[in-house]
């Protein structure tokens, strides 16, 4: 009876300390990403608001029935200490938009409030399905004067 339980014992210390069969993952689900961004980004002073604009590019030419907003990010520096080109840009917030933004495979967006003797600096993210944001665009730079 002793040599059973011996066995027994045995054989279950092997199944605890034997190898895995397979690899294991993170334990959170993929996430999906989108591929519609906006390109050429441009910016420029209208007056009474800043006007944003350039094309829409996606690999699946879809770009249009699949955007369900954007995220427009944005930076202020007074106009007499710019930062140096090249440097980094600290976003310091952004403005969320609905798919309004996007028609034809354009990107036309309208900000107001900006101050004179500012510069602005704006990189736009488009949303796919379920809010996913897609890469960022160039950056746009806005002198208002």
């Amino acid at each position: 009876m002793r040599g059973w339980k011996l066995a027994c014992l045995v054989l279950f210390m092997m199944a605890l300390i034997a190898p895995s069969c397979g690899k294991k993952g993170d334990p959170f689900l993929a996430r999906k990403t989108t591929s519609i961004r906006v390109v050429d980004l441009k910016g420029a002073w209208q007056g009474d608001y800043i006007e944003l604009k350039g094309g829409v590019s996606d690999s699946a030419d879809t770009a249009d029935r699949a955007v369900t907003g954007s995220r427009v990010h944005y930076a202020i520096y007074p106009a007499a200490e710019p930062p140096c080109d090249g440097c980094p840009i600290a976003f310091q917030g952004f403005h969320s938009y609905g798919p309004e933004v996007v028609r034809e495979g354009r990107f036309l967006c309208k900000i107001p409030g900006a101050l004179r003797g500012n510069i602005y600096y704006f990189e736009v993210q488009l949303a796919g399905e379920k809010g996913i944001l897609g890469p960022a665009s160039n950056r746009a730079r806005v002198l208002v004067e």
